[in-house]
């Protein structure tokens, strides 16, 4: 069974404190939770579970986010007396430290507290969220759904060209890549001698032969022969 990850931190509504910084990922999504256990003059305060939580910041970039149990109860909540908010991609796409706020209104919309802390943003490895976070059946709905010219090369090899927004090149290196081209299309004898394609990647190419023994690929609404 895989859990998220919970990060705890203490803070108080009535003491003149240092924000709390809280570390996160950069493109962390909805991966991690910050359970907030507030005090009340060094007294544990408990949160109504029926009270409305705002969450709300400016990333380094100058743009805003806001979320509220009302309208994103995924996102924010409380929970045993405790706030609970969720790290989002929006948040984290910026690299850098800056501050959260966490206000608790009533139904009626009276403020009953309210509270800082820092998030500080490790700027990620690769500047593409998307590969960092992808799983290969994602990366594979990715190079299908931007699959846009198929080719043989003058190595006799069969490939593809796809706008995937990946940012992989040719110099890269990527796993996903590499079991994707030993896997895109294999060859065989039936028991009728004939020459049969197949492939173990769901890209959505079907692979067949024409009358001239010519190899046609179908894909998206165009049959390509290649």
């Amino acid at each position: 069974m895989v859990t998220g990850i919970y990060q705890e931190v203490e803070l108080s509504l009535t003491e003149n404190l240092i924000p709390v910084t809280v570390p996160v990922k950069q493109y962390d999504n909805k991966a991690r939770k910050v359970r907030c256990v507030l005090y009340n003059n060094s007294v544990e305060y408990t949160v109504p579970q029926n009270c409305i939580v705002a969450c709300s910041g400016t990333r380094p970039d100058g743009t805003i986010f806001h979320y509220t149990s009302e309208t994103a109860p995924d996102l924010v909540f409380v929970e045993k007396g405790a706030v609970l908010f969720t790290i989002t991609t929006f948040m984290t796409a910026q690299a850098g430290r800056f501050p959260l706020d966490v206000v608790m209104l009533s139904t009626e919309g009276d403020v009953l507290g309210s509270f800082s802390l820092t998030l500080k943003v490790e700027r990620a490895a690769i500047n593409n969220g998307k590969i960092a976070t992808y799983t290969f059946a994602a990366f594979l709905k990715a190079v299908r759904d931007g699959i846009r010219n198929l080719f043989i090369d003058k190595a006799g090899c069969f490939g593809f060209e796809s706008d995937d927004g990946l940012g992989l090149s040719d110099r890269s290196e990527s796993s996903s890549v590499e079991k994707l081209c030993r896997e895109i299309v294999e060859g065989s004898i039936t028991e009728e001698g004939y020459f049969a394609f197949e492939t173990k990647c769901d890209l959505g190419l079907i692979f067949t032969t024409d009358e001239e023994g010519h190899l046609v690929v179908e894909y998206g609404e165009d049959d390509v022969s290649v």
